[in-house]
């Protein structure tokens, strides 16, 4: 089994983003990941700030995101670490996001305005390209969970220490409604702490066979919420001596 990491963003391509391409391929070999999947944001929000906001067309835009992935992929073959896309698509402004996996190219060429879609529109979508699509973080505060109909599964476990995920909650809407159950670290800064990450079968190559091996249920997520709810505590005291 591989260890792998399906959340992550990278400078540039996430406005809430602070680490490089390289400097997050460094961190995740000195844990011992053999694979990212980077899931920039993708949304109205994310499209018209930054580097983004200088890309005129859909696009270039979309050059844009695959480049970012691409520098990535770059860095990883240097250190042995297996780079695949995804991406984290913002469809309203409720904070309600949904990942998606298993997608090529054109898939995000061919619908470059993924985020005018509703969810239903969205699903629909992706059933007929083979693509994997679950919501990211749905019990996080100011966050509303999404029509379990209408995706294939959830977070039941996201790691950002900066944001109160109620991960209980997200796996019993997991299990209430047979959804898949993923997790993800939603890593946005050098040495952010890592409590999950997913074992994938070592014949998992690229985004197709990872989304395969994902949907057969031959993955496992390994999170640790006693070291999560460690690290919340701790930046809470942190923020406080700040302000």
């Amino acid at each position: 089994m591989k260890k792998f990491e399906l959340h992550c963003h990278t400078l540039g391509g996430s406005c809430c983003a602070q680490c490089s391409a390289d400097k997050m391929i460094e961190d995740y070999a000195s844990k011992g990941f053999n694979g990212i999947v980077v899931t920039n944001h993708y949304g109205l929000w994310a499209l018209s700030d930054g580097e983004y906001a200088n890309k005129k067309t859909d696009k270039e835009k979309v050059d844009f995101f695959f480049s970012l992935v691409d520098d990535a992929k770059l860095e990883g073959a240097k250190s042995g670490v297996e780079v695949y896309f995804g991406i984290e698509v913002r469809i309203d402004e409720t904070m309600t996001e949904y990942m998606l996996l298993g997608f090529d190219r054109a898939f995000l060429y061919d619908n470059p305005k993924l985020y005018q879609l509703t969810q239903e529109q969205l699903f629909d979508l992706c059933n007929k390209n083979g693509v994997l699509m679950y919501q990211s973080h749905p019990y996080r505060m100011n966050v509303k969970a999404g029509n379990p109909r209408f995706m294939h599964g959830a977070e039941a476990f996201n790691g950002h220490f900066h944001h109160f995920n109620n991960n209980a909650a997200a796996e019993s809407f997991c299990a209430e409604n047979n959804l898949l159950k993923l997790c993800g670290t939603d890593y946005h800064v050098f040495n952010q702490p890592t409590a999950c990450y997913t074992l994938v079968p070592d014949y998992v190559k690229d985004e197709s066979t990872l989304v395969k091996a994902i949907m057969d249920g031959k993955t496992q997520n390994v999170c640790d919420e006693v070291y999560y709810q460690k690290e919340i505590k701790k930046y809470k005291e942190s923020v406080g001596k700040t302000q």
